[in-house]
């Protein structure tokens, strides 16, 4: 147990040391017959879970190792769930789960439906917009999209229900467009719902762990097997280098180092 141990944590304090940005999301767990939450952090070149049995801003400050005042410095990428809210100094909302809320409305007349789908084409074409000012930056360009940006998001059709969702996505403009300050950091938190999906299978499987052995298990298999996928090492070669203590393979936390500049993220 505790070399494996010894590996998620090298994975993760060298991933968040070297990242530039982070993921952030959280799953339902159970362990000893309770209800539990998994958590990840991650980016493009790593993963590490962990299972607490509570997913307050006071755990995720925790996991981080910041204390109840401190804020983290880098860039992170979540959902709108209110425990991640001055997590970090520079916290960014995810476009399609924010693009979510639109394309699960279920207008029941057909001018609604009407006015909802061109919003929704109007909202897509300001999504590529920001595609395409993540590749080639400029100034003029940041200005017409925060210009867009109010624009867009002080229209008035008439439709309620969507204006009122409209309106409340305008209150997000900060961290919608953080992405202007910070090119490289994803539109979208894809990289950690992809993550949780291992925990949720997992759970499916064999229901939720019975011990502090067996979540501890859980937490460094899932970091080792995740971080694996994506830096494209076999996960059952590496396990068994490390259960047979030969190390002759890289280290994951060291092939995080050296291919983070040419890995896409």
């Amino acid at each position: 147990m505790e070399i494996y141990a010894a590996e998620k944590q090298a994975i993760f304090e060298n991933g968040i040391k070297q990242a530039d940005y982070l993921h952030i999301d959280e799953t339902g767990a159970r362990h000893k017959g309770n209800n539990h939450y998994l958590h990840v952090i991650c980016n493009g070149l790593f993963s590490s879970f962990f299972i607490r049995q509570d997913k307050g801003r006071k755990t995720i400050r925790g996991i981080l190792g910041l204390n109840d005042a401190e804020q983290f410095e880098k860039p992170i990428i979540t959902d709108d769930a209110k425990q991640y809210l001055d997590v970090s100094l520079h916290h960014m909302l995810c476009w399609v789960h924010e693009i979510r809320h639109y394309k699960k409305m279920t207008p029941f007349l057909d001018h609604h439906k009407s006015v909802l789908n061109m919003f929704l084409n109007e909202l897509w074409n300001f999504y590529e917009l920001l595609t395409r000012y993540k590749e080639i930056q400029s100034e003029p360009m940041k200005i017409h999209i925060q210009q867009r940006f109010d624009s867009l998001f002080s229209t008035v059709t008439g439709y309620r229900t969507l204006d009122e969702r409209i309106a409340m996505t305008r209150k997000k403009k900060v961290s919608l467009l953080m992405v202007l300050d910070y090119p490289k950091v994803p539109l979208h938190n894809n990289c950690a719902e992809i993550a949780v999906r291992e925990g949720v299978i997992k759970r499916k499987i064999s229901y939720g762990t019975r011990s502090e052995l067996g979540r501890l298990a859980w937490e460094n298999m899932l970091s080792i097997m995740d971080t694996c996928r994506k830096l494209e090492v076999s996960f059952y070669k590496y396990t068994q280098d490390i259960f047979s203590n030969s190390k002759s393979m890289p280290r994951l936390s060291d092939l995080s180092l050296m291919d983070r500049n040419s890995t896409k993220y």
